[in-house]
């Protein structure tokens, strides 16, 4: 999806790149949406299994989707407080303010992983001014997309003039609903779920009906990921309850994409899951994988 830049607007979208690119859309109240993230799978093989039975089963991702462990069994991101710097749009403040999000973001779902038997290892966070080429291969243009994910090496690419310039601007909270979302296509990473998704997208073809509709599943349940985090921050350190429900908000402002481009899902349904997830705090309730189809329209 592509619309034109506007001032300080936050809109999470993209396409597959590659294997697949998830996006979502995010703002702020009453500004414009523009595209805002792009994240790509290219997930690590997977580990093959141990032969010997006396060796305890090891931590690994699993490639399965509505049926997946974590969303068959609830679990919910315990409390955190995070330590995030005082809010400013230069090149090192959003810098700081990103890191010091990602490391309350691995603080909570690092045990949730863990917990679960899954693998968990901490993103690499790549907030340099401009958005670089990478193993995912060339970097989206800035009309097309201002932060994004690779599952190739694990990073989450927050390049701070396009988000400044191009996405949150001096909202605090569109850049948390962002920076919360990519991370959510971390853990999708991390448990095998990002890679399920491109394999069914890559049997489907990406432009198709279910294609399209694979990749709205995929990108919905990161917005729930990112409201599970943003209500276990509420209220606690630097994220008040004020700013943790204003990011949440802030999935409702999607651009709406024609329905031959519709890889996101309308901005009633991305609104939702974050809601969803935001209130119910269960990865269970954002299991979109089983969801019907007009959730995930």
């Amino acid at each position: 999806m592509t619309q034109p830049a506007k001032n300080n607007p936050v809109m999470l979208a993209g396409v597959f790149v590659l294997v697949v690119a998830f996006v979502l859309g995010i703002g702020q109240l009453s500004r414009p949406r523009v595209i805002t993230g792009h994240a790509l799978a290219g997930s690590r093989p997977a580990t093959a299994p141990s032969t010997e039975p006396s060796t305890p089963v090891r931590p690994r991702a699993v490639y399965r989707l509505a049926d997946h462990p974590l969303l068959i069994t609830s679990a919910s991101l315990p409390p955190v407080t995070c330590q995030l710097p005082a809010f400013g749009v230069t090149d090192q403040q959003l810098a700081a303010y990103y890191a010091a999000g990602v490391a309350c973001l691995d603080t909570a779902w690092g045990p949730l992983l863990t917990a679960a038997n899954l693998p968990f290892e901490k993103p690499t966070l790549d907030a340099s001014p401009t958005l670089k080429d990478g193993p995912c291969g060339a970097a989206p243009e800035s009309d097309h997309a201002v932060a994004y994910y690779c599952g190739r090496n694990r990073t989450i690419y927050m390049p701070t003039a396009r988000l400044r310039d191009n996405g949150g601007g001096d909202a605090p909270a569109t850049h948390l609903a962002t920076l919360s979302h990519e991370y959510g296509h971390h853990v999708q990473a991390l448990t095998g779920l990002l890679r399920a998704a491109d394999l069914k997208i890559t049997d489907a073809g990406e432009k198709t009906p279910a294609g399209l509709e694979m990749s709205r599943r995929i990108e919905l349940q990161a917005n729930c990921f990112a409201g599970m985090f943003l209500t276990s921050a509420s209220g606690k350190g630097s994220v008040s309850s004020g700013l943790a429900r204003q990011a949440q908000e802030d999935f409702q402002y999607a651009i709406e994409e024609k329905p031959e481009n519709n890889a996101h899902g309308s901005a009633a349904n991305q609104a939702q899951w974050a809601a969803t997830g935001f209130k119910q705090n269960s990865t269970t309730a954002c299991n979109t994988f089983a969801a019907p189809a007009q959730q995930v329209a």
